[in-house]
């Protein structure tokens, strides 16, 4: 029997939405105390908060396009199995104390691409996790981030199974649907208002598929925040025809908030991602002087890691980046809670005809969102690094992704800030600019303000 194109796309979309009418309920087990990958339990005690690791398991499913991928972002698919079983760890960090609890759990889409699980979104916005009382889940569900566990301790994680990564997006769903319907468990009994998905570079790239084409069916996270994305996204599934147009924006009909968060490196090497349009449910900022990586996140990523600091060419970038994310997570909250529309941010400015980042006598990038360390400058922040040390691809990658600090020499310090209160002074007035924009969180402002007036400037 012969069906016509009409006929197909309609029996893909009540496959799809008969397929997909419930997430599938995971099993939730408790692992054994302490000793778990990427553990923080001695770095957050003293702040009330524990750090326990869980395996969820289940049957996931699989997805594939039902139509052609678009710029876009309009993303539509249908489900296309659902019986790969699966076993998985996921580490949870939350109050101890109930009453410090905020209600919003932040799941993060661990990042995968040093050949085991990080969690890089924790590193850098860790202190606001954590004054604020946000529950925190950290989930491995691509399976060279298992590979990597099962590397460094075989006998905990030998029993761990993802057998691809096509099944990814849906332990996605089916986390946060646990995190919800299993919270009694989970969270010790902390009921959550709001489920957060976030994830950065890699995982961001994910994360833009899921957005576009399986939240829509799914519909059980309350907003994203994507990190250091690519101009595009992932294909659904390994053997799916349809892939995925070299560059996407986020859908403009998402029903949920979508923060994206840039870096100046980012910008550089995936430009159309500039092509995103604010609106009532998304929003864009690019970050001038930032890099991909940078000091903040390698010095929390290596707080939990065996492996030695990478020896780079430079000094890796100290903008930092963390507080204007900090302040994305913020303003989330308020956006999916209360409806409050965050602060726009001015894009990073380029040139006409080859479109470069144009750049002042300082060498700082121009426009985008500025912290007060790129307005009143002590440094040229850079986005080019490379290694001295080891050329390990783990090494090289580090360097080249981390940016660069080039402080300025004595004499140019003094040139532009003959005293230290000159410094000063001109270093406040424009942290109170980034404190009204909204691009610094008042603790944070306080913060930045208390190395200003610390900081040995001029020398």
């Amino acid at each position: 029997m012969k069906f016509s194109s009409a006929a197909v796309a309609l029996l893909l979309a009540a496959s799809a939405l008969s397929a997909s009418a419930a997430v599938p309920q995971a099993a939730i087990q408790p692992a054994a105390i302490g000793g778990h990958f990427l553990d923080r339990g001695a770095q957050i005690a003293t702040a009330g908060y524990t750090d326990r690791e869980f395996w969820i398991s289940g049957l996931a499913r699989t997805y594939r396009a039902s139509s052609t991928l678009r710029s876009d972002g309009k993303w539509s698919a249908y489900v296309y199995s659902t019986s790969t079983p699966y076993n998985t760890p996921l580490i949870v960090r939350r109050p101890t104390d109930p009453a410090k609890f905020n209600g919003i759990v932040i799941v993060e889409w661990l990042n995968v691409s040093s050949g085991y699980v990080l969690d890089v979104d924790w590193a850098m916005s860790k202190e606001e996790f954590l004054r604020q009382g946000y529950a925190y889940v950290g989930l491995t569900n691509q399976k060279v981030g298992l590979d990597g566990s099962k590397e460094k301790n075989p006998s905990r994680y030998g029993a761990g199974n993802l057998p691809n990564d096509d099944i990814s997006y849906d332990i996605l769903s089916q986390t946060a649907k646990a995190v919800r319907d299993q919270s009694g468990v989970l969270l010790g009994g902390l009921v959550p208002t709001k489920v957060f998905a976030t994830g950065h570079s890699q995982s961001a790239l994910r994360l833009t598929t899921y957005v576009n084409a399986i939240h829509p069916l799914e519909r059980v996270i309350d907003g994203f925040v994507l990190h250091g994305r690519g101009n595009s996204g992932i294909k659904l599934s390994s053997n799916d025809l349809r892939g995925v147009p070299s560059s996407t924006v986020i859908r403009s009909d998402s029903q949920q908030p979508v923060f994206q968060l840039q870096s100046e490196m980012d910008v550089d090497s995936q430009s159309d991602t500039s092509k995103a349009v604010d609106s009532s449910k998304i929003r864009y900022w690019e970050v001038a002087g930032a890099s991909h990586s940078d000091q903040y996140m390698l010095n929390g990523l290596y707080s939990v890691s065996t492996r030695p600091p990478a020896t780079c060419e430079k000094p890796a970038s100290r903008m930092p980046f963390y507080r204007a994310q900090n302040a994305a997570y913020s303003h989330l909250v308020k956006w999916a809670t209360q409806g409050v529309l965050p602060p726009t941010a001015p894009r990073i400015k380029r040139s006409t005809l080859l479109g470069r980042i144009q750049r002042d006598t300082h060498g700082n990038a121009l426009g985008g969102l500025r912290l007060p360390e790129i307005d009143v400058p002590i440094a040229t922040y850079g986005i080019d690094n490379s290694t001295t040390g080891s050329t390990a691809f783990l090494d090289l990658f580090a360097c080249i992704t981390s940016g660069s600090t080039t402080p300025f020499i004595a004499s140019k310090l003094l040139s532009l800030y003959p005293t230290h209160a000159a410094y000063f002074d001109a270093y406040k007035l424009a942290a109170d600019r980034a404190l009204a924009a909204g691009y610094l969180l008042p603790a944070d402002h306080a913060r930045a303000l208390e190395e200003a007036r610390s900081a040995a400037i001029p020398r």
